[in-house]
């Protein structure tokens, strides 16, 4: 059983899996079509160092995502569909290249759909990182200038409770922490009266008080508005960029296709190599 090397000579999930169900053919059409697919194949990794074909392990759950309505993929999702996409149109390009020296491979990068346009937004608003850039929108472009202004003075009236004379004493510990979203003060739970404020929970042992003084309350709203509204907008983004490539469902299946089979091809005749020849059997 040829099937186990073989399977790990694939680039691609869909390729692996593809391959993983793969029998020994036994009848002549398909051998010779198989065999002439994989010689192709095997000439022109002799004259490359293989096919740009390349997949994010997790392309099987991106492109199951796509078929949800409404679902935007997350960022880093977004970016290996579109490095995925984009391999492919490197491996048509490389292959149409050759003129009609590879007419099989030709006929099979024939069918594959561009995803320019599609693939260069994704690579202008989603940094390398992961994060949605600060420019992929004029609304997501004012947000994180103005959050940063609403901080700054946020942190500036709260360490003056941290620094004041006549506020410092009540503290469990001179720092400004979090909770909920919300920047509070650690105040002693005996002198829960001495700043005036929102009480957000307490510690485990009850000695220490969350406390959100009232000067601060209107700007942390401000603060955690603007937080929804940077979420939502990226959310926006993301599924704009999403639904770009929904849209294509038949362009994107015949490239998904027309991938997995020269992934197969590509493993086969790696195969073929490695065994002298006797990979051509399968497809």
């Amino acid at each position: 059983n040829m099937c186990p090397q073989f399977v790990h000579l694939t680039v691609t999930p869909p390729g692996r899996d593809r391959a993983a169900e793969l029998r020994p053919l036994t009848e002549s059409g398909p051998v010779v079509a198989a065999q002439r697919a994989t010689s192709e194949g095997t000439r022109f990794l002799g004259d490359h160092p293989g096919f740009p074909l390349r997949a994010p392990s997790d392309l099987e759950a991106i492109l199951d995502s796509l078929a949800v309505e409404g679902r935007p993929l997350e960022a880093l999702r977004l970016l290996g569909l579109a490095e995925y996409l984009e391999s492919i149109g490197q491996t048509r390009s490389a292959t149409v290249k050759q003129g009609a020296v590879f007419p099989i491979l030709g006929a099979l990068v024939g069918t594959i759909a561009a995803f320019r346009e599609e693939i260069a937004d994704v690579r202008r608003k989603i940094e390398p990182s992961g994060e949605v850039a600060d420019n992929a929108s004029p609304a997501r472009a004012s947000i994180p200038e103005r959050l940063r202004k609403h901080k700054t003075g946020l942190r500036t009236t709260m360490d003056s409770f941290v620094r004041g004379r006549e506020t410092a004493k009540y503290l469990q510990e001179q720092v400004v922490t979090d909770r909920n979203g919300r920047y509070v003060l650690m105040v002693r739970a005996e002198h829960r009266g001495a700043i005036p404020g929102i009480v957000h929970g307490g510690s485990t042992s009850g000695a220490t008080l969350f406390v959100e003084p009232l000067e601060t309350i209107e700007i942390n709203n401000e603060i955690v508005a603007l937080e929804e509204q940077e979420a939502e907008e990226v959310r926006r983004i993301l599924l704009a960029l999403t639904d770009s490539f929904r849209e294509r469902p038949d362009d994107l299946q015949r490239t998904v296709d027309a991938a997995t089979e020269i992934d197969l091809v590509q493993a086969r005749a790696r195969f073929s190599i490695m065994v002298g020849g006797g990979g051509a059997l399968i497809a």
